[in-house]
């Protein structure tokens, strides 16, 4: 009996597995949290993507769980991937993200997975001179030391749809398998009881503990989870600045600034934003920064 895990960076796949691995087995329970908020102290079987699945799927291992991510470069296609994978295992389960969870993700694929992931883009997937062709940078700033408004700014152009192409939004209406079960980030983290259930079902699972007793756990989880609203709390500032009304927060983060002022644009109006490094903190003063597109 062999489940795979398909997600995308910081949708809880390795959670996810943890949950699976924990629930068929007769081990002692081991919370797999580090202090970033991840599940990454459990390594599981982490194949992290499709041409690494083919090594496996060649090798002669078989794992009761693995997961990956079905798309991590431009050229690929969600749907060509997973259905080679369906080929082979038992059951796949896509975890993916909803329309409550976007900024969440993000945040979580932005901060929890790498050291610094604005570096590590750039070393691997982003050409540098897209920053210093187009911002006021000199060519021996390295990129790790750009300032902050020219990254919000970049990255207003960038991360949404860079993003949107990574998980081919909203792939699930698209494609469906007979051996895949779709499960939602808010599904996983909401509805954890039932949607566990409904796992061991249509996978033929048989869970050796109660999911009751991955409850305190599960709330930990929550508790780590420092971008929970940040969806809901991001559209209240775009509409508050678009609607006129007095609205305050608390300084967010890179991504979620990042899609505040993409999500501007998209309503019509761009941020007066050269050498703003320290991003309004009210919807006022954001206002006072806007123009008409």
């Amino acid at each position: 009996m062999t489940v795979a895990i398909a997600f995308n960076g910081g949708a809880y796949g390795t959670y996810l597995e943890w949950c699976l691995t924990t629930l068929t087995s007769s081990d002692p329970i081991v919370a797999p949290f580090t202090k970033r908020g991840n599940s990454h102290k459990f390594l599981g079987n982490h194949l992290i993507n499709f041409s690494n699945w083919q090594d496996y799927n060649t090798s002669g291992n078989v794992f009761d769980f693995f997961r990956f991510h079905p798309k991590v470069q431009q050229e690929e296609l969600i749907s060509n991937n997973l259905n080679e994978v369906c080929k082979s295992v038992d059951s796949l389960i896509y975890l993916y993200p909803d329309k409550n969870s976007i900024l969440l993700c993000i945040n979580n694929w932005f901060f929890k997975i790498h050291d610094d992931w604005w570096s590590a883009q750039f070393s691997t997937y982003v050409d540098p001179d897209k920053i210093y062709n187009n911002w006021p940078v000199n060519l021996d700033t390295k990129i790790e030391n750009i300032p902050r408004w020219i990254r919000r700014e970049f990255l207003s152009y960038y991360l949404m749809p860079g993003w949107f192409d990574q998980v081919e939004w909203y792939h699930p209406d698209t494609w469906q398998h007979d051996r895949c079960y779709v499960v939602t980030i808010s599904e996983l983290l909401y509805n954890f009881e039932e949607t566990l259930s409904k796992l061991e079902s249509h996978c033929n699972l048989k869970y050796s503990i109660p999911i009751t007793e991955l409850l305190p756990f599960h709330r930990q989880n929550l508790q780590n989870q420092q971008y929970l609203n940040e969806d809901l709390l991001c559209k209240q500032i775009v509409d508050a600045v678009v609607g006129g009304q007095e609205f305050s927060w608390e300084s967010r983060s890179l991504a979620s600034e990042s899609w505040i002022q993409w999500q501007l644009r998209n309503l019509g109006y761009e941020i007066r934003c050269h050498e703003l490094d320290i991003f309004p903190t009210n919807s006022v003063q954001l206002k006072k920064l806007l123009h008409i597109i």
